[in-house]
This record gives structure tokens, sequence and C-alpha cells, in this order.
């Protein structure tokens, strides 16, 4: 036995001391009174009972990433089923996948069974360090364990030993189960396509190709610039490495992109047979125009002023395409059009590379383009909320929401589409002001309630929301839009709106949705869709025809983490709150002058603009003359970068006057030019990159004699396809004028470094990692050595066979708990005090009544009066000197002030 608290057990002496002087009481009631402080202290103190045998812990950690077997998933599910059919009581079994990320796909179970691999993770690498430590999270302190790797041993990412060693500090060593791929007699592997850091435009430069190939043999080369065949031919390839020089000269600055492939026949691993490397040609910052319009207003006032203009349709960014872009110029551009990673290339491309961005207005844009909610809403100097007052007319909407099985489905970060959904909804119900009306209802195979159509100022169960489920099958259209006719049709309001969400490759049962859009045409209803996935998809073209005889939207989210973005979008233009569509006059605000000489009079009438409200420390320089005060030119300085948002139209249905303003070439241009400032100076200070392996080294060396810094430089990591979030290192010094950075590329991917010096943001060379580290040339043993050395460290073994797993682990100390039991033993105890003293304890015996002195005295006229015999002695006191009643009681021995009372009365009666 054992205390949690036995501090605790100190108080028993001075609750005996008081027990002892101030509540005994003679009998069975004392000693049950003993009883509970014993009791009573004795659980305060926590003991705890030691159980010998409480079973072991086993965490499968399972290695599911690309250079693992296809049957890999097969075999470990196998081994999974072989341990949870050798438990013994007590006994646990949890199994952990892992790939570039850890994820629990089953928590330790004494009695479940592992129904397989479900959790969604990135396969390009395979971090052994990150799944051991989850395996150890997993397992509780103070229980025994083991862990078993099924693995090929090509780990990427931290060394694994050193999380082996933080699990053999608990006692738990690592076994491993080796599952690999057979070794290939020919591997050809480019190794390396290495090209300068930086050239000039027409400026020839050579690169070399590195191929490693295991045994000679004729393969076939092909060079390619930006998809552009360069070089094709046969090569003689020798056994070991192969050097391959090329040359070219590129036209135009940017950033420029080469793809070397090798192919040969019998090649045992395709996926290393691609080598990638990025050159950025230097030249002057020039703007990239995203707009439909490449002839316009804008695009030609930029022009006009002597910029270097790059015109492009809207297009999914990356951080590829914009570097060397000194400022990025989106005009009426809706956030769709981006993408969700485009979206997150360009919040890095502001606020760590420092570039600069401008957002013009439209009905394409800011709230009611889906910038609310987006990674772009906090770069903006104004915010894109809806305020009450803002709407001119309330609304009913009714939410139909799939909840087939497909939306259990995970994407990367953990979350399941239908969570993704549900926070959609729960964003777009929180726009929405207390004269409006709402209801929620999910559907898969029929329809599921999650509140009826309910006006919002009473309150709405967003937690319902948010707890929504994953049913079976897919969505009935059909039945969903008869639902939202019921509902929407049941409310008076103004403006009605039903929107419907459904997997664009799961939508099935249409049933009679043309007659349902029909009537709720007739009564004016709208119905937009949002559909999950994209318009190549199976059931598309019937989600397009409902959202366009629904008078409505469509919406296609390829990346299930855009919907909150895209629930919010469609609920702004439902509300028609965001955007106004009447002329209002300009006036000059006093930040004007920030963006150049510009006339402060005779400012032009606008037709229309985005209503939107300035966000603190931004400066606004020009506003309007309406009842919203409202800021139609705000600018700010973001992160590395600066912004500026013009909430006009520059060319289109609200432009108004302002398109024959003789100030517009040069309101454009200052607020272009004014961004592109952001990133400062660099001087004499260069930054550098290279990869070696999956290994990337960013340095940044100082002129001699240039004033180093107080503080050290940080580096920041940023994806070329913003799909991940940027990684910030600190830099150490190397040397005298040296500061370096190391870190391990997890996967392959292009990737920019960003050296932050103060107020200084230097772009290093972008580097790229072409395939997955795990597949660089290296055989099976390899892999296996590596599974060894982390086995080694904590005493593991490799399990051929997972019989007696168990029975060779040590058992866990079991706990249990005796605090429970003396607390209920103690309330027994209690009540059984209260029961003896009350009804089983023998009454403390009286003493006997002294007669009172006239007792003896008899009456005159009575008949005893002749024989009363005369008080022998001295006369009795008078009855005025007795003692008081106080002194009599104590005398007496009365245990209660009731008894003394009782004790007066009879003698008052006696007198």
């Amino acid at each position: 036995m054992s205390f949690s608290l036995p501090q605790a057990l100190v108080l028993l002496i001075p609750l005996g001391l008081f027990l002892w002087k101030l509540g005994r009481r003679p009998g069975p009631p004392m000693v049950l009174r003993w009883v509970l402080l014993l009791l009573a202290v004795g659980a305060l103190a926590g003991p705890e009972w030691l159980l010998r045998h409480a079973g072991s812990d086993v965490v499968v950690v399972v290695d599911r990433s690309r250079s693992m077997p296809t049957e890999a998933g097969r075999v470990a599910s196998e081994l999974v089923g072989l341990l949870e059919s050798q438990r013994r009581t007590g006994d646990r079994v949890g199994v952990i996948s892992f790939g570039r990320e850890a994820r629990v796909e089953q928590s330790l179970s004494e009695l479940g069974r592992f129904g397989g691999f479900t959790r969604s993770l990135d396969a390009e690498a395979s971090d052994l360090s990150a799944a051991l430590d989850a395996a150890g999270a997993l397992i509780p302190p103070g229980r025994t364990g083991r862990v078993l790797v099924v693995s090929d041993g090509r780990a990427t990412g931290a060394d694994a030993r050193g999380a082996a060693r933080r699990l053999a500090a608990r006692g738990i060593p690592v076994d491993f189960r080796h599952v690999a791929r057979e070794d290939s007699p020919l591997d050809l592997a480019v190794l390396s396509l290495d090209v300068p850091a930086a050239v000039k435009v027409q400026e020839p430069f050579q690169m070399t190709g590195v191929v490693q190939a295991t045994a000679p043999v004729t393969g076939t080369v092909r060079l390619e610039r930006n998809g552009r065949l360069l070089v094709k031919g046969p090569f003689e390839f020798h056994a070991g490495p192969n050097l391959l020089p090329f040359r070219d000269l590129v036209d135009e600055p940017g950033l420029v992109a080469y793809r070397l492939t090798v192919e040969a026949s019998g090649d045992g691993v395709v996926e290393n047979d691609v080598g990638q490397a990025v050159l950025r040609v230097e030249g002057p910052p020039w703007v990239m125009l995203l707009t439909d319009q490449p002839e316009g207003t804008l695009a030609k006032a930029l022009r006009a002023a002597g910029l270097t203009l790059e015109v492009r349709a809207p297009f999914p960014v990356t951080l590829d395409a914009l570097d060397g872009v000194g400022s990025v110029v989106l005009e009426n551009v809706d956030a769709n059009r981006l993408g969700e990673p485009g979206l997150l290339a360009l919040a890095s491309y502001v606020e760590q590379a420092g570039g600069g961005l401008v957002m013009t207005g439209g009905r394409s844009s800011f709230g009611q383009g889906g910038y609310r909610r987006s990674p772009v809403e906090p770069l903006l100097p104004v915010s894109l909320e809806m305020r009450e007052e803002q709407r001119r007319t309330s609304l009913a909407m009714s939410v139909l929401m799939d909840c087939s099985c497909s939306m259990g489905v995970q994407v990367p970060d953990g979350r399941t589409k239908m969570e993704l959904a549900a926070e959609g909804v729960m964003g777009a119900l929180t726009l929405l002001n207390e004269k409006d009306e709402v209801s929620v209802h999910m559907v898969d195979t029929s329809v599921h309630e999650i509140f009826p159509m309910s006006p919002v100022e009473e309150g709405l169960p967003l937690d319902a929301v948010a707890r929504g489920f994953s049913g079976g099958g897919g969505i009935y259209v059909g039945e969903a839009l008869r639902e939202g006719k019921s509902q929407i049709l049941s409310s008076d309001k103004a403006t009605r709106h039903v929107l419907l969400f459904s997997d664009a490759a799961d939508s099935e049962e249409p049933d009679d949705y043309l007659q349902t859009l029909t009537q709720l045409q007739h009564e004016k209803v709208t119905v937009s869709v949002i559909g999950l996935g994209s318009e190549k998809d199976s059931d598309a073209a019937l989600l397009k025809e409902i959202a366009a005889k629904g008078g409505g939207r469509v919406y296609f989210a390829e990346d299930a983490t855009s919907l909150p973005r895209i629930f919010s979008q469609e609920t702004l233009a439902v509300a028609r709150a965001t955007f106004v569509d009447e002329p209002a006059t300009l006036e000059a605000a006093p930040d004007l002058p920030l963006l150049g000489k510009l006339p402060a009079l005779g400012l032009p009438q606008v037709g229309g603009y985005n209503l939107t409200y300035l966000k603190p420390h931004a400066s606004v320089a020009l506003r309007t003359l309406d009842d919203n005060a409202a800021p139609v030119l705000a600018l700010w300085p973001r992160g590395s970068g600066r912004v500026v948002a013009l909430m006009a139209e520059v060319d289109g249905e609200y432009t108004g006057e302002l398109r024959s303003w003789s100030g517009l070439r040069a309101a454009l241009e200052g607020m272009v030019r004014w961004t592109m400032g952001g990133a400062g100076e660099a001087g004499e200070v260069v930054a550098r990159s290279e990869r070696r392996g999956n290994l990337l080294r960013v340095t940044l060396d100082f002129a001699p004699g240039e004033a180093l810094p107080g503080a050290l430089p940080s580096v920041v990591l940023l994806p070329g396809d913003g799909r991940s979030a940027p990684v910030e290192l600190p830099m150490r010094w190397e040397d005298e004028d040296r500061v370096t950075a190391e870190y391990t590329l997890p996967g392959s991917g292009t990737w920019h470094p960003v050296v932050k010096l103060g107020s200084r943001v230097l772009r290093a060379p972008p580097v790229t990692l072409p395939y997955a580290p795990e597949f660089e040339p290296g055989s099976a043993k390899e892999g296996l050595a590596v599974l060894h050395g982390v086995a080694a460290v904590g005493g593991g073994v490799e399990r051929l066979s997972m019989a007696g797993l168990f029975s060779e682990a040590p058992e866990s100390e079991g706990r249990v708990a005796l605090a429970p039991g003396l607390v209920a033993l103690a309330v027994a105890a209690l009540l059984a005090e209260v029961a003896v003293r009350r009804f089983l304890s023998a009454p403390r015996p009286r003493r006997a009544v002294a007669p009172s002195p006239m007792a003896a005295v008899a009456v005159p006229g009575s008949p005893s009066h002749a024989q009363a015999p005369l008080p022998e002695g001295p006369s009795p006191e008078p009855p005025g000197d007795a003692k008081p009643p106080e002194a009599r009681t104590t005398e007496r021995g009365v245990d209660s002030a009731l008894e003394a009372a009782r004790e007066r009365a009879r003698r008052r009666m006696g007198r």
C-alpha cells in the first residue's frame, strides 16, 4: 500500500487531541468517533493498493510512407491482429501510423479490435522520430510496455535514436519488424541537378546533373525548362555516378524551373528518376496584375506609368510564380480563383517575403469575393465584417448539409470534412442579425433536423451544428430540396434563400428536383450550392444546374479547408450588405500624401464601393461623404510587406467618374510603387542557400567592416505551393562574419528561404527537392541497419514472430484507489455513531431529588396533622436562602439545558 498524500496523516495528532479533550463520551459512541477520525484522515491521505499484475502496453508504429511495399498495410494489420489475440488480463494494444506526421489509429485498448488504417497523412516522408515520441505519449506514466516498429527503415527527419533514448529512460524498449521492397538489380537515380544561385537576363551559364547507376545501362535523358523540352537523347550510363553537363540562357527575369528525367529498361525504383532545380534570373522587380481585363483601365494606367508589368488571368498563385515580383495587383478577383493554397502563398509572400499587395473593389472582391475568413483577410487594412447597421432587409435561410459517409473522411490536418462544413455553417450563422431566421438540416438518405426555421433573436443551438455527424450512403438531393422548400416557405421574410452543401461526386437521387426548384422560383426563393470537389466530378453538372435554375451561385471547394470561407462568402452575398451600389462623393483624408503628389481637390464620384471598416493603426487616404463615411483608399505596412486596399471598382459597372479622373493614373502608380518599397535595402549582405540530400543550409555573409547586427537574424522557410505553414529557424554564428541555419526538408517541393535581418528582408535563392528523401539510392540492408540502431538503444530486438511479446514484457504495477471506499466507511461510521448515541446508549443516571423542607409540614386541618413528626435537629434554612438553580444543576449533574429547565419547572410547581 502507498499514499499519494502521506502528509495528511499528521492531522491525526491535533484532531485526536481535540476529540480526547472535547468530544469524550463513554461507551460505544466514543469508539465510533475514533473509527470515524481514522477513516476520514486515511481517505484524505489517498491510500492506493498496488497490484503487481496489471498487464502491459504494446504500441505498434506502422510506416505508411511511399517507400513501403504495397502489401505493408495488410502485413501490419495481420501483426496487430496476432498481438490482440495474445492479450492477457490488463494487456492493451495501440496503433500509430506515420508518414511526414504521426497519427493515432487506435488508442490503447484491452478488448477492442483494430479496424484498419483510416487516418489521412502525407506519405512523402517518414518521420520515425516523431512516431516514437507519439508512442511514448500514448503509454501513460506508471505503465510498462513496448513499441513495435513496422518499417523499411528509410526514416527522414530527426535521428530516431534520440526518441528511442527517451523511451528507454522510461523502461520502454523498441522492437521492430523489417518490411521493405526487394532490392532491384538496377536503380537509375538523379542525385542532383546543380544550377547557379542566380544569373542575369541572357547570361550564358552551365548546369550539371549527377545520375547514379547501380549497373551499366543505356538510357534516355530529357531536360525541360518550364515544361519546354530542351534536350532529349540516349546516354551510356556506367556503374556509379555519371556527370551530365548542360548549357542554357534565359531571356526574361523570374524563377525558372528545370526538370531532368532519366529512363532505362529494368529500373526498379522509378520514383527517383527525376531531378529538379530552380534558377533565379535577376532583373528589376515587376508588377503582376491579375485581371480579366488585360487591356482595361488599370493595365493601361500601369503601363503608361512606366512600370514593368505582367498581366495574367487569375490563377492559383505559388511562391514560385511570385519570385521576383515586387507587387501583386488583384483587380476585382474572386478568392476562389486563387485557391486555398494560393491564398496561403499570397499571405506568406506579403508577411514573410516583404512583397506588396494592391486589391481593388467590385462585386467579386473583398467580403463578397470570399476574402472574409481567408488567409488574406489579416493582410488588409480594412475589416470585412458585416455590421447590423449595414442590413437593409432581414432574410430567411435554410441550410442543407451533406452528412453522407464521405463527409467522415479526414483532411491532412486531422479534421473531417464534416467538421469543416460545420465550422463554415457556424461562421455563416454568426453573420446573421436578430431579425433573420434560419434552419439547419443534415441529409444523407434521409433528413436529420438540427433545428427548424427559428428566429435568430431567440438564440441558435450552434453546439448542435458543431456536433455534426457523418451518416451513411450519399446525399439524396431531391429529399434535401423538398425539406428546404418546406422550411423556407414557412417564413415571410423579404429575402428567402436555400443553401445546399453536397459532395460533387456523391449527390444521388435528384428525384423531382426540377419541380421543387420551379416552385421555389415562383415563390421568389433563390437556391445556391456549395459542392465539395471540382467541376470535373461526376455530379458537378447536377449541382451547377440546381444553382442555375435556383437563381443562385455555385461554388466548388476542391480543398475542404476552404469551406468556412465559402460559407461566409455566400452569406454576405445573400445579405447584400457589403457592397454599396449607389454613387458616392469622395473626400481626401490626411494620409493621402503617402502615395505621392495627388490632387486633393476635384475628387471624382464613384458609382459604388465595397463597404468596409478601417482597422486600428491603418492609414486612410480617401473616404466617402455619405452616411457611412467609409474608407475608399486605405493602406498600411503588414509584416515585412505593404498592402493597399482600393474599395472602388477601377473598370466596371460601378466605376463612375473615377474612369475619367485626371489623377487616376498618378493614384494607381502611387499605390503600386508604395507597396514595392516594403522590403528595404539589403546593403552589403549576401544570403545563400544550398541543398545536400534533404538537408538545407542557409548562410548570411556580412561584408568586412560592416556593422554586425545586435540580434541574431532568423530564416523563414516558405513552401512554394503554400500547402504547409512557414517554418522559422534561428541562425547561429559560424564565423566572425557569417551566420547559418540548417533544416531537414520534410518532403519534395520547392522551398523559399527568407532571412529576416532587423527591418530588412533578404530572399535567398529557392531550392527544390525532386523526390522524397527515402527514395534516394540505397539498399534494404541500410534500412535494416537503421532499425537495428534504434532498437539497440533500449534493448529492443527484431521481431520475426509475435509469439511471446506480451509474456516477455514486464507487467505494470496497477494502483487501486482506496479513498472512495474509506469515505463510504466513514459515512457509515458517522451514521452509526448518531444512531447508537440517540437510540441505543443507556441514559445517564439522575441523582435523587432532596425533599423540600415544607414537604414534611402537615397542612392544618389535614388528617395527618396530628401525626406529623417534628423535624429533629437544627431548623432547616428558609426557602429564600436556598442555593441558586445553577449550583443545584451542577451538583445534580443535569446533562442538558432542557433537563435544567424541567427541574426549575418542577420546583415552581412544588412551592
